[in-house]
């Protein structure tokens, strides 16, 4: 039942006739896209001690560098300090800015996306006998 009710939505969306004709109509042009410029992502893992460490922080971002601030090291109200300074610096390039434990987070600069991988749990399946 399913496959038919999958076969006549598919039909009525696209019907077999139209999708045939399409098929032969145009061949598709192959695309390439040329850069001249090798896209490279740098890392730099740092671990401030104080707040006079933020500036070379905002330099790596400036110059289109990742960091990752791992903020063990420093006070809260130092902490708070530098991720204010780090977050501004981000919006002022466009980056963006995202938690990655407690006590660290990662800063990076634009066209630079963030995506945090979601798992899906498996629930156990009970059979009735």
């Amino acid at each position: 039942m399913t496959g038919g009710l999958i076969y006549k939505l598919t039909n009525f969306l696209m019907p077999v006739e139209e999708a045939e004709e399409h098929k032969t109509e145009l061949p598709r042009p192959n695309l390439t896209v040329h850069s001249s410029t090798a896209t490279e992502l740098k890392l730099l893992i740092a671990i401030p001690h104080s707040f006079d460490d933020v500036r070379d922080f905002a330099d790596h971002l400036k110059a289109k560098e990742a960091i990752i601030v791992n903020f063990e090291h420093v006070d809260q109200d130092t902490r708070q300090r530098i991720g204010d300074f780090l977050n501004g610096v981000c919006y002022t390039l466009a980056g963006a800015v995202q938690k990655l434990t407690e006590t660290s987070m990662i800063y990076v600069p634009e066209n630079v996306d963030i995506s945090k991988e979601l798992y899906a749990y498996a629930i156990p399946t009970y059979i009735k006998q």
